[in-house]
């Protein structure tokens, strides 16, 4: 039902934010369509969006069939996004950013992810979404963090923090805080 389905929305958004990609990816398979009970474009959008992302996240995770099959459901959901753009939908642009820089990450492809990570942060920043610049910034750091990069990883969490506190979300600038300053000592 309707109720139902706008409460999985805001359940996978706060699991995206805090970035419980297991759970994130149980709730939208238990979750089933939800599509169909969202009257809201924007709705729609954006559950599509953190479906997207929370499948590449778990397949970066994940080996063998598993991957294949969450790369697969994350392919379906960036294809409607990408429909989305190319009908003109400015709003999903920098939702394609983090999800290409995320695919490349999965990938191996370096330059890629960078490339599209810093398009996100811009597009995000652009267009006045400052909480997904601050999930891009996010992702970019734990992305150099895995390269072994300490310079960039802190950079992108820096930003992600402030980010993160212009929006408003307090919990999560806390939670970073608490990130930051187990990277300095």
């Amino acid at each position: 039902n309707n109720l139902s389905a706008y409460v999985s929305v805001m359940k996978l958004e706060v699991l995206v934010f805090f970035q419980q990609w297991k759970e994130a990816v149980d709730l939208v398979q238990k979750a089933g369509n939800v599509q169909l009970f969202l009257s809201s474009t924007f709705v729609v959008v954006r559950y599509t969006f953190l479906e997207a992302l929370a499948y590449l996240k778990a397949a970066q995770s994940s080996s063998g069939w598993k991957k294949r099959q969450m790369k697969k459901c994350a392919h379906k959901a960036m294809q409607l996004i990408r429909g989305w753009a190319k009908n003109g939908n400015v709003n999903v642009v920098h939702y394609l950013h983090i999800l290409d820089a995320e695919l490349a990450v999965l990938q191996g492809k370096n330059k890629k992810a960078k490339k599209s990570f810093n398009a996100a942060i811009a597009t995000s920043r652009r267009h006045g979404f400052l909480q997904d610049s601050a999930l891009a910034h996010e992702l970019a750091s734990a992305y150099f963090k895995a390269q072994g990069d300490e310079f960039w990883r802190n950079y992108h969490i820096e930003c992600s923090r402030t980010s993160y506190q212009e929006w408003g979300c307090s919990e999560k600038v806390e939670q970073l805080y608490v990130r930051c300053k187990d990277v300095k000592e």
